[in-house]
């Protein structure tokens, strides 16, 4: 057999052999159990498998569907944050964690999901979500430093944050709109005479709304904008903005 024959045999020889004897990475052998639906074993393998890729969010995405698919929120959850600590831009991961901290009553954990997030995430929380008195009350409780243990609009009633009505209802999934939130953040600040007003295009300078207004942009509680109207709904990101400035010059705990 000629020499170089030979040496062809060897290298075809050595490559199957190299095929065969290659063992399935981590990932493979949880893609394989999580086809065949065996979602806590194809777990243990993804786990194991990103502990050594950190950056494989691929890997993150199929062990977040395998606790989907065994009823493990928690779990769940945990690969959400992990997804978010690594700067992840998908709306879903976000508008998924949001849902979890606001039904496992986590308000702590929601205020600074909100706080750390950017555009466009911002936009998509705002268009999933509407500012109810219930979502001010969690807001305003996950910003407090001690823990509330007690129902969020109880306790920011109680503190003096919402006024109760006169019916002793909460009507918790009453909209706010951006003339309500002036009025109660307003109230939550010093009463400063500000020194400087300008022009609004739908808040009149003869209106109640305006020098709380022009008192909020003084102190740095909100950001001026001459076309804000009151009558919209206010957004979830304006209010964690708000009550950050709020907590940052010490108006509230």
């Amino acid at each position: 057999m000629p020499c170089r024959d030979y040496c062809w045999i060897l290298i075809l020889a050595s490559l199957h052999c190299a095929t065969i004897l290659r063992r399935p990475s981590e990932f493979e052998k949880g893609l394989k159990l999580y086809q065949q639906a065996h979602f806590h074993e194809a777990s243990v393998h993804f786990n194991t498998y990103y502990s050594k890729h950190p950056d494989s969010d691929t890997t993150l995405y199929y062990l977040y569907d395998c606790y989907k698919q065994l009823n493990q929120p928690e779990q769940s959850a945990r690969v959400l944050e992990q997804f978010v600590k690594i700067g992840s831009k998908d709306e879903k991961v976000y508008l998924a964690l949001f849902s979890y901290y606001h039904k496992t009553s986590r308000y702590r954990d929601l205020y600074k999901l909100l706080i750390n997030v950017d555009d466009p995430i911002q936009d998509t929380l705002n268009e999933h979500h509407i500012l109810t008195r219930r979502l001010y009350a969690e807001i305003l409780c996950g910003a407090q430093e001690k823990p509330v243990y007690t129902d969020p609009l109880v306790f920011v009633m109680s503190e003096g944050y919402i006024p109760p009505f006169p019916d002793g209802l909460s009507y918790e999934n009453d909209p706010i709109t951006i003339g309500n939130l002036i009025i109660l953040l307003d109230k939550l600040v010093d009463p400063v005479y500000p020194k400087q007003f300008f022009r609004m295009k739908n808040i009149s300078n003869r209106s109640f709304l305006y020098l709380p207004y022009m008192r909020l942009v003084e102190l740095g509680i909100v950001e001026s904008d001459p076309d804000l109207n009151p009558e919209e709904n206010a957004s979830v990101m304006m209010t964690v903005r708000a009550v950050a400035n709020l907590k940052k010059r010490g108006f509230i705990d």
